[in-house]
């Protein structure tokens, strides 16, 4: 079944649920949870206003029909950058001459000027959904971006746009380093002040690695070859078989022929798709299930690390540190 809503309709799902200041920090009034639910979705939203001019959402989302929402046209007057952590959808922009495809999946975020934003259609598969984005006032990011005398460089003139001009958006693949930015600013260790000063350096240091991406981009320094809709399927299924059995993963050649790829393009599509390696994928799941398992669980560090498919203590505690900024000691005893 497909559900087709309007812009209206579906914030009401927002307007509708409980907001609390207690889901993640009591003292700060302007860290905001939004719980929602709906017959089709249940999820939540977190908006953290940094300071004027810089804004984080964080929103996750478990969907039982597939969604489709209508946008009107309308004016946006910041510059934004959506992650998809987990996910699989769409954003469908009715440019002219012909409409233009923004996907929504893992390994991906799209790069919005601010501007005039067309009509669009959000698709939002039966998935669990996980995204990140961050919004930059034009005068934030020409204060980091400008020259002494105002002028922005020719390779960021494009995310700065009059109101009343089409906005310029584009996806990309999500490099291992955001990732790590990405991780870090989900699973923050701080509240109150330090909380405050720790989000807004790590939405700097994404905006930063975005503009340092895009300049490679427009120089022509990063090209990538498309993958075909099959290859993209194959590199699905190639992941579902390398978490199925995390304590006992197959080789990369073993990987690629239960798959049907060669061991370049597998690598590839892996980065691509997940923004990251093969065993980085495995690496960073890992990590997440040890996080779940001290933050649920009464498993010791030795324990945990057995339970994940590491034989070395010390080599999932310098892991486990460089993913979440904490080691797994440390933020297990944060939890309790």
């Amino acid at each position: 079944m497909t559900i087709r809503l309007s812009q209206d309709e579906y914030w009401e799902q927002f307007q509708a649920g409980d907001e609390t200041y207690l889901h993640w920090d009591a003292a700060d009034e302007l860290d905001t949870t939004y719980n929602f639910s709906a017959q089709f979705n249940d999820g939540w939203q977190r908006r953290v206003f940094l300071r004027d001019g810089i804004f984080l959402r964080i929103q996750q989302s478990r969907r039982y029909e597939k969604v489709l929402v209508d946008y009107p046209e309308k004016e946006f007057p910041a510059i934004r950058c959506t992650f998809t952590i987990e996910g699989l959808g769409h954003k469908l922009i009715a440019f002219k001459p012909s409409d233009v495809v923004v996907p929504h999946t893992p390994g991906k975020y799209y790069l919005r000027s601010n501007g005039t934003h067309p009509q669009d259609t959000d698709v939002f598969e039966t998935h669990k959904s996980s995204l990140l984005m961050f919004e930059i006032s034009p005068e934030v990011f020409c204060s980091f971006a400008a020259s002494s005398d105002g002028e922005l460089p020719q390779h960021f003139r494009h995310l700065v746009k009059p109101s009343s001009q089409e906005i310029y958006i584009h996806s990309r693949d999500t490099q291992p380093v955001m990732a790590m930015a990405l991780q870090q600013i989900l699973h923050c260790p701080y509240q109150g002040t330090v909380k405050r000063a720790y989000l807004e350096s790590k939405v700097i240091e994404l905006m930063a690695l975005v503009l340092d991406h895009e300049v490679a981009i427009q120089q022509g320094e990063t090209k990538q070859k498309k993958l075909r809709p099959e290859q993209l399927e194959r590199i699905y299924y190639a992941r579902e078989i390398l978490l199925r059995d995390m304590n006992n993963p197959p080789s990369l050649s073993g990987l690629a022929h239960q798959v049907g790829l060669n061991e370049f393009t597998l690598k590839q599509g892996f980065r691509q798709t997940f923004g990251n390696t093969v065993f980085g994928e495995l690496r960073s799941q890992r990590l997440e299930i040890a996080k779940q398992l001290l933050t649920e669980q009464d498993a010791s560090v030795a324990e945990t690390a057995h339970l994940v498919g590491y034989a070395c203590v010390r080599s999932f505690a310098k892991a486990f540190k460089r993913k979440f900024g904490l080691g797994p000691k440390a933020y297990q005893k944060a939890c309790r």
